[in-house]
């Protein structure tokens, strides 16, 4: 980028030194709302009044798809306004979830029978495939909801999972077909992910290793079970580290916050997380010209839950000779099954052999709530008889079952779930009563259901705080991806000759790759406060965790290269075009189709990228530079260039 274009990009956003300084003003709660926003000037007139049941215009329907797509375009603010909220959120109820795994996979098989690769090759097969359905899928608010909910309940390809692409990618999946299902049944499939069991250490979990001391009494060995799920489905997947009201509130006592739980309700949870492995569903499995099998012949029906080690420590992949390749057989990633053998039943190896009850308190397993698991009926060892198998793999499941019911019934589950789905969708600071709102919904959905993520979703789009003019501390800082998927989905790209985005590695450039988290706590946590006028001002901003100087750049230099894609250099009298090979571009019709006329091009570009809520000073500015002369000479230029200096401002970060 040339050094003049910089100058420009400065003075476009002058007035507002630095993104982060600019938001803190903003969202200050001192700043009257009557007042000019010193960031988007006085209301834009599409937000002059509350909407009813129908966008009033373009502008309308447009920040309303930001909130519940990846971004909108031309035919979804058409089709809003034609149809209204209510029915093009019941459209999307009904349109089938656009899954990732089953076309990943046989893009994989195809690969690996012409050039094969190692697993982790396969990183970049898995981020076309996300881009591809973010930015063309019909069920845009089911991808945008699971997107929102893997940033919640978040597994990471990196470390143990980067060589798993085809499993982290049915990850992604269960966030999908259960995205506007029921969040018990969303809990249920994540705890018994192996994916999950895998990045959290619940995969293969053993109980403890009872021995006897010398009076034969039962004492812990060296083996324990390890409490990391057990820990983070509470804190970060649940119901949070302190109790809470409705509407997000702090329950004290004394003065002091309540936790919600201790260190031995921990290391009682773990209990329950044990004896979980792959399942053993016997048989192959054919992608085109490769077959994958198990070698599960020697076990039948539950059998195969009480044989030896070899079962419950099968290989996670299955190499196809003489390669290894990310193609894994389906148990590698259908829910984990129990072995009971390691799992925690409340008994003990007595030195009669007969496994006995283990003493008090250590039969009992005591959860959140002071729920109890009470020892298995039966013993449940690799010499458990035929007829008390079933018996001994129905106590195991009945204890996951037992466990996520009671955090799916806790009161905290709701304002949990409710404040995150608001940060992700429409604003980093709800105030309480729309947070008590929302969770009340997922408390009782109006038919007695519980859970119900598909009217959480609508609640907290159609809610009053979300439709009408924004107040002054409404709103969230974007994501760079969702920068990114809002400019593309904008102006209709279409993927390189070759097929592809090219966005393989995102996170070099935007500090993000979707499923590909630093940690379990995800990029950024939603209490985080940027130091300063936010922090001071007591709101959060979860997203300027990751922006930096740095990031800012990258992003910004990024969205540039983006942007270009196809197009003649920028020091070019022309803007010729030539479809790239491995890079999205911006069709050329989608520009050459925009407004001529200066006001009229800063207008249609202020509607379809920012919903109308460009400020005076902004688009005065802009129409300045078209008519210095420095930002082009054909409308193609002129738009481009707009394009990408709107997509750095301050005010585009900002999503309203």
């Amino acid at each position: 980028m040339s050094i003049r274009w910089w100058v420009l990009a400065a003075a476009l956003a002058s007035g507002a030194a630095w993104a982060q300084e600019d938001l803190g003003v903003r969202l200050d709660q001192r700043i009257p709302e009557a007042t000019t926003d010193i960031i988007f000037g006085q209301r834009a007139s599409g937000f002059e009044t509350p909407p009813a049941g129908t966008p009033a215009n373009d502008a309308e329907a447009a920040r309303f798809l930001t909130q519940a797509t990846f971004g909108p375009n031309l035919v979804d603010i058409g089709e809003l306004k034609s149809i209204g909220y209510q029915a093009w959120i019941d459209a999307q109820f009904g349109a089938n979830p656009t899954l990732h795994r089953p076309d990943l996979e046989q893009q994989v098989a195809a690969d690996v029978a012409v050039t094969p690769r190692n697993a982790q090759a396969y990183r970049a097969f898995r981020m076309e495939r996300w881009f591809a359905v973010s930015l063309n899928a019909p069920d845009q608010l089911r991808q945008r909801m699971a997107y929102a909910l893997s940033q919640i309940l978040v597994i990471s390809d990196i470390g143990a999972l980067d060589n798993n692409p085809i499993g982290v990618a049915e990850y992604n999946d269960i966030l999908l077909r259960n995205a506007l299902g029921n969040y018990r049944n969303l809990l249920r499939e994540v705890t018994l992910s192996p994916m999950m069991g895998i990045f959290l250490s619940s995969f293969r979990n053993q109980k403890t290793d009872w021995t006897l001391d010398g009076n034969n009494q039962p004492v812990p060995g060296l083996i324990a079970p390890d409490e990391n799920y057990a820990r983070e489905v509470m804190q970060l997947f649940s119901i949070g580290l302190i109790e809470r009201n409705r509407d997000f509130s702090p329950i004290l006592a004394g003065g002091q916050p309540v936790p919600t739980y201790s260190q031995d309700t921990i290391t009682q949870t773990a209990k329950v997380m044990t004896g979980l492995a792959y399942a053993c569903n016997a048989g192959p499995v054919q992608f085109g010209s490769i077959t994958l099998t198990r070698n599960c012949a020697n076990c039948v029906g539950t059998a195969c839950n009480f044989n030896n080690t070899v079962y419950f420590g099968q290989p996670p992949r299955y190499a196809v000779p003489p390669i290894v390749t990310a193609l894994i057989h389906p148990d590698g990633y259908r829910p984990m099954a129990c072995y009971p053998r390691y799992a925690d039943t409340g008994r003990f190896q007595t030195a009669a052999n007969n496994y006995a009850v283990l003493p008090a308190p250590n039969n009992q397993k005591t959860l959140v709530g002071g729920v109890t698991v009470n020892p298995s009926s039966v013993p449940c060892h690799s010499g458990t008889p035929g007829a008390d198998q079933q018996t001994c793999i129905n106590y195991c499941n009945d204890q996951i079952e037992t466990l996520i019911t009671t955090l799916f019934m806790h009161p905290n589950a709701a304002p949990f779930m409710a404040r995150q789905l608001i940060q992700r969708l429409t604003t980093s600071n709800p105030s309480p009563a729309y947070i008590d709102r929302v969770a009340a919904v997922f408390e009782n959905d109006g038919t007695g259901a519980r859970g119900n993520l598909g009217a959480v979703a609508r609640a907290i789009l159609t809610d009053s705080e979300a439709r009408n003019p924004p107040a002054a501390n409404f709103g969230k800082l974007r994501e760079p991806l969702l920068k990114v998927t809002a400019l593309w989905r904008a102006f209709s790209a279409q993927p390189g000759s070759n097929g592809q985005y090219g966005l393989v590695a995102p996170e070099r450039f935007l500090a993000q790759r979707p499923l590909g988290a630093p940690s379990v706590f995800n990029f950024y946590e939603p209490d985080y406060q940027q130091p300063g006028e936010i922090a001071s001002a007591n709101l959060y901003s979860p997203e300027f965790q990751i922006l930096d100087e740095s990031t800012s750049i990258s992003t910004s230099d990024q969205l540039w290269a983006r942007l270009f894609a196809g197009y003649s250099a920028p020091n070019a009298t022309t803007t010729n075009f030539a479809v790239p090979a491995n890079a999205a571009y911006l069709p050329p019709s989608e520009l050459d189709n925009l407004p001529a006329a200066h006001a009229d091009l800063v207008q249609a570009l202020n509607v379809r990228l920012m919903y109308g809520a460009m400020s005076p000073a902004m688009q005065g500015k802009l129409i300045a530079l078209l008519d210095s002369g420095n930002a082009g000479s054909t409308t193609r230029r002129k738009a481009l260039n707009l394009i990408h200096l709107i997509a750095i401002s301050p005010e585009f970060a900002v999503q309203r």
